[in-house]
């Protein structure tokens, strides 16, 4: 599945999310660099060391800088050349890349942000990113018809049955507030509603709309990320506990953003 029209966030926000900082240090614990041979002094690391970080074994003898080594950027040039067939290895600090993720997990984010976006907006009773929305509803007597989605922009048409209803006339639309007036909504009579809703023509325009839901998607894939067995608390002895929630359902961090726009159930 790929990211849906209707995601509100982008599969980099949520990459750099999950991951924090973008520039965090990934720790290199054992890289083998090479075997000595008596004459080669310039050995390559695979990554460049963050400063002060890099420790380089010949034999699994620690060599001290600068006397037995020097550093540049990712090459490493020993004064006297390590001996044939000690093997030279390394442990130390690089900064993170742009993409620290597999390919397989593009996937997987896509399918996070994707159902955490539809959670926010069912817990919300909101449409984030605009688009056009069916509705179906059963008349109760009663002279309101709440729509289950807002902010609604404008009502393409709605049908009580097979009758097409005239605006104004039939019935009147509070836009605002989500509902549609009329005399009675007749009993167990289907109403289709069909409406434009959202606080964006596009993601761009509905996160600026919006920055408290775009924390609460973000944070809700980041949780069901890095929760993917399903564990609904942890318990620390001294330092306490937290609480991720239900599986499948919104984290309380995300409920917690999202606390602001929720509608009114009632």
């Amino acid at each position: 599945m790929a990211l849906s029209d209707t995601a509100l966030v982008t599969l980099a926000q949520a990459k750099n999310y999950v991951r924090v900082d973008s520039a965090s240090s990934l720790f290199v614990p054992a890289e083998y660099v090479g075997l000595g041979d008596g004459g080669t002094v310039a050995f390559d690391l695979d990554n460049t060391p963050v400063s002060g970080s890099l420790q380089v074994y010949v034999n699994s003898v620690l060599q001290v800088e600068p006397t037995n080594y020097s550093i540049s950027t990712a090459t490493i040039t020993f004064t006297v050349a390590p001996t044939l067939n000690h093997p030279i290895t390394a442990s130390y600090d690089t900064v993170a890349s742009d993409n620290t993720f597999e390919a397989y997990d593009d996937t997987l984010l896509e399918n996070l942000i994707n159902a955490a976006t539809k959670k926010a907006e069912d817990y919300t009773g909101r449409v984030f990113i605009q688009r056009t929305i069916t509705e179906y509803h059963y008349g109760d007597g009663s002279e309101w018809l709440r729509l289950e989605y807002t902010p609604v922009v404008s009502i393409t048409s709605v049908t009580l049955d097979t009758t097409l209803l005239t605006v104004d006339s039939d019935y009147t639309t509070y836009n605002q507030i989500g509902r549609l007036k009329r005399y009675a909504w007749d009993n167990e009579e289907l109403v289709t509603v069909v409406h434009v809703s959202g606080y964006g023509a596009t993601r761009a325009l509905a996160q600026a709309a919006v920055p408290d839901a775009v924390m609460a998607v973000l944070s809700a894939v980041a949780v069901w990320y890095e929760n993917r067995l399903g564990i609904t608390s942890e318990t620390v002895t001294g330092v306490g506990s937290v609480d991720y929630g239900a599986t499948g359902e919104l984290p309380i961090t995300a409920k917690n953003y999202l606390s602001s726009i929720r509608r009114n159930l009632i």
